[in-house]
């Protein structure tokens, strides 16, 4: 009995997925690919478990064509290009040669007295703060105390960096230096207006609001009678 009933399971269930298959491709949208989506549904399932090699297609390669020979063939290879030294006349000397014959010139004559090199440091050295002046010693240089006539050195120093940063300074009353400042004409003031005032410090104009609103509500304080603070 039970043998039957299996027997007739096995027999009705692929009709009931069919039938539903098919009613599902009837009754289901394409969405404009002409293919409902439970048939791609059920295509891609049994694609995927399909134990069906994939048709692989050959890729078609083209021959690669001969290689593009010159029509004169030449044996002979181009001669190597000859040294700078003996190719041009405007170098009579290598850079490699002339850097081992100027250290060689140095190295030979360092210790001799009055003996200056052929090639001077680009960076420009004060020689005159190295040299002892007259009426100094070597106690007064390790103590850090200035020389004689140091101070006016200082003076200098000090006045043009003044002049360099007052020309840093945007908006000077004489000089326009660029074109986005506005024309000197501008820049001088009304001969009615008060240039050089340079009106009441804030912090002294808010105390003196606040204790005029006090004073005016009928309050009165300490500070009423030092009326400098």
């Amino acid at each position: 009995m039970s043998g039957r009933i299996g027997a007739r399971a096995t027999l009705v269930a692929p009709l009931v997925v069919a039938g539903l298959a098919v009613s599902g491709c009837v009754s289901s949208p394409t969405y404009g690919t002409g293919t409902t989506a439970n048939k791609q549904l059920t295509t891609d399932v049994s694609t995927m478990f399909s134990l069906k090699p994939k048709r692989r297609f050959a890729s078609d390669y083209a021959p690669r064509p001969e290689l593009v020979k010159p029509t004169n063939p030449t044996t002979e290879l181009p001669p190597p290009q000859e040294s700078i030294v003996t190719a041009s006349s405007e170098w009579p000397e290598s850079p490699e040669q002339r850097r081992a014959r100027i250290r060689a010139d140095a190295t030979e004559n360092r210790d001799k007295r009055g003996w200056e090199p052929e090639v001077v440091n680009d960076i420009a050295v004060d020689t005159s703060s190295s040299k002892p002046k007259l009426g100094s010693s070597a106690r007064g240089r390790d103590s850090g105390v200035a020389p004689a006539g140091g101070g006016e050195d200082l003076k200098k120093k000090g006045a043009q960096f003044r002049e360099q940063l007052a020309a840093t300074k945007q908006g000077s009353p004489t000089v326009r230096r660029t074109l986005t400042e506005p024309p000197i004409e501008y820049r001088q003031p009304a001969e009615t207006a008060a240039a050089d005032e340079l009106g009441e410090d804030e912090f002294k104009k808010q105390r003196r609001l606040k204790a005029e609103a006090k004073k005016a509500a009928g309050g009165s304080s300490w500070k009423d009678l030092v009326p400098w603070l």
